[in-house]
């Protein structure tokens, strides 16, 4: 039998008194961390008019696991059992704090729990899809507002179905206090490369918001071994979209926009990078529309991704770039660095210096997100 180095469930990891402190001045944000949705949000907050089919978010009183129903179908993702739900500081504020501090993380990103599960019912009832959108981006701002100067709730943003109301969904972000919002990386009907997206970029831009694509789960495979390889597609999706949105020509027509690619490691865009600067170059006489630059430069003048323990990545950071990558923990998912987030900075420390380390491993977020 094959020998495993196994990993404990986050709520079984320990961690150690001695975790790394950086010196002094030397602030560790983690720009990819989850804040799980209140039991009976939508039951609770929707409009009476959604309220026959709200979907419901409850907890197992014996499991602990969290799920979410919708009509009588189970949206939990099949065979993936707990994401962490163990974890008090999944939905306790006061505990997730605790956590970052003994960790000595001064910051936080906070991306949804299972909001995307709801991904599913964009066809089946897409007013409904935005109406829970807006109950959850009402409830998650407020939810954080006790330490707003340390974690940042991220927006989902429902224009994709609507782009024409981009602009008022954003200003109605910035006036709740977001600064970062989402849009998921693969919805259901909407094509980021068209024209018709225009007016989501442009408000983007406008109210300087980062716009962010997250992994979420998605089902391709079953059968045997489907778990396995469910997660590791889901861990590796942003290539194609990357390439969707390069060769849209959409970063041309907005210079000033920031796209920001979580929780799906760096390691892929070293090689993207030169494939798709391979691409344009070949194929070059045929693209359309012209780009005024390789996909390159995009990366590194409007992109950014997010890892947790990606050592290829960082030996590839002369490819990727230091200003690009943001480090994180992902608590409280089973692929996260919590309980060694230290050892993990440390050796980011150590294999790139403390000028680049100090911008992957906190200043980048520092300096997108105000903290």
């Amino acid at each position: 039998m094959a020998t495993i180095d196994i990993i404990p469930p986050p709520a079984e990891r320990v961690v150690p008194d001695d975790s790394w402190v950086p010196a002094e001045g030397f602030k560790l944000i983690s720009a990819d961390d989850h804040l799980l949705e209140m039991d009976h949000l939508f039951e609770e907050r929707l409009p009476a008019k959604f309220q026959a089919n709200a979907p419901k978010v409850w907890r197992d009183p014996e499991t602990r696991h969290v799920h979410v129903v919708y009509k009588d179908q189970s949206f939990d993702p099949p065979g993936v059992g707990t994401i962490g739900h163990e974890c008090e500081g999944f939905y306790d504020l006061d505990a997730r704090v605790a956590a970052m501090e003994s960790e000595n993380i001064a910051g936080s990103v906070l991306y949804h729990g299972q909001l995307q599960s709801l991904n599913r019912i964009i066809g089946d009832d897409p007013e409904l899809y935005i109406a829970c959108m807006d109950v959850y981006n009402e409830w998650a701002i407020e939810h954080v507002k006790p330490y707003q100067d340390r974690l940042v709730a991220t927006a989902l943003l429902p224009s994709f179905l609507k782009p024409e109301t981009a602009r008022d969904q954003m200003q109605k972000l910035k006036q709740l206090g977001y600064r970062n919002v989402q849009m998921p990386s693969y919805p259901s009907g909407a094509r980021y490369n068209s024209r018709e997206m225009d007016p989501i970029w442009a408000a983007a831009c406008e109210f300087d918001m980062p716009m962010a694509f997250h992994v979420t789960a998605t089902m391709q495979f079953s059968g045997w071994g489907s778990l396995g390889a469910n997660v590791s597609r889901n861990m590796a999706p942003f290539r194609p979209l990357f390439g969707q949105l390069i060769f849209s020509g959409m970063f041309d027509r907005f210079p000033e926009l920031t796209v920001v690619f979580a929780e799906g490691g760096i390691s892929w865009a070293a090689d993207a990078c030169y494939s798709l600067d391979k691409v344009c170059r070949a194929y070059y006489s045929i693209i359309k529309p012209k780009l005024e630059h390789l996909p390159s430069h995009y990366w590194k003048r409007n992109c950014l991704a997010t890892f947790m323990d990606d050592p290829v990545g960082v030996q590839c950071m002369n490819w990727i770039g230091a200003d690009n990558a943001m480090w994180s923990i992902d608590y409280p998912h089973p692929e996260s660095v919590y309980g060694h987030a230290g050892d993990v900075a440390k050796s980011v420390y150590d294999a790139l210096g403390p000028d680049d380390a100090a911008k992957v491993l906190g200043g980048n977020a520092a300096r997108l997100y105000g903290l």
